[in-house]
């Protein structure tokens, strides 16, 4: 026996109580209208504060990421958008930093607007961060080392830190006038005087310059 026609809206219904993916539906206004509240970033957010709000006024750092021209580019061109990568602040945690996969899929319906899309959003920070840190480890071994001189190798160190791991790196070296050979391995005694070497962004105003010692 033939089984019954299964309804859209209960689909519907089934995927965004069940998935762990953050779920958005939105209108041609960009209000979302159904959404998944178990998504990671808007677990501890009211409904309220999201059901008929654009993702500018319940996340407006987010939206200010590469998000915004996403859902605007889905909209305009009808065209689905898969496995974008966006990274912004989380809006139930503005101090914790996502790296997100977003999937945009419109909606078609009879005339030629859009009347809306769906979003697929993923949290991949986990998956980025371990990217970014295997990225920083290959660019380290690529470029750092091309000398024995210390000041260039320091330089190229700073160069492979900033920006893609840290906002800022330094190298401070034990200052000439300390006898090196006679201390013992690990890190040097609180008060011993460094010399600082290489400094990266040079945009930024650090605490001691280069060629200061403490």
């Amino acid at each position: 026996m033939a089984g019954g026609s299964i309804d859209d809206t209960a689909v519907l219904n089934a995927l965004i109580a069940g998935s762990s993916q953050g779920l958005f539906v939105f209108d041609s206004e960009q209000r979302v209208t159904r959404y998944n509240p178990a998504g990671r970033g808007v677990r501890r957010l009211p409904a309220e504060d999201i059901l008929g709000h654009t993702i500018e006024e319940f996340a407006p750092d987010l939206a200010r990421s590469e998000l915004q021209g996403l859902l605007d580019e889905a909209l305009t061109t009808g065209e689905p958008l898969r496995s974008r990568l966006v990274r912004g602040p989380a809006p139930s945690n503005p101090h914790r930093t996502l790296a997100l996969e977003v999937s945009l899929f419109p909606l078609h319906g009879s005339g030629e607007d859009t009347p809306g899309l769906v979003a697929v959003i993923e949290d991949v920070t986990e998956r980025q961060e371990t990217a970014d840190r295997l990225a920083v480890l290959s660019a380290v071994h690529a470029t750092v080392g091309s000398t024995l001189e210390a000041r260039t190798t320091a330089d190229e160190l700073v160069r492979a830190l900033v920006p893609a791991f840290a906002d800022a790196a330094s190298v401070d070296l034990l200052d000439h006038g300390q006898e090196a050979p006679e201390r013992q391995s690990g890190p040097p005694p609180t008060g011993v005087p460094l010399r600082r070497v290489s400094f990266a962004p040079p945009t930024a105003e650090p605490s001691r310059k280069e060629g200061d010692t403490t």
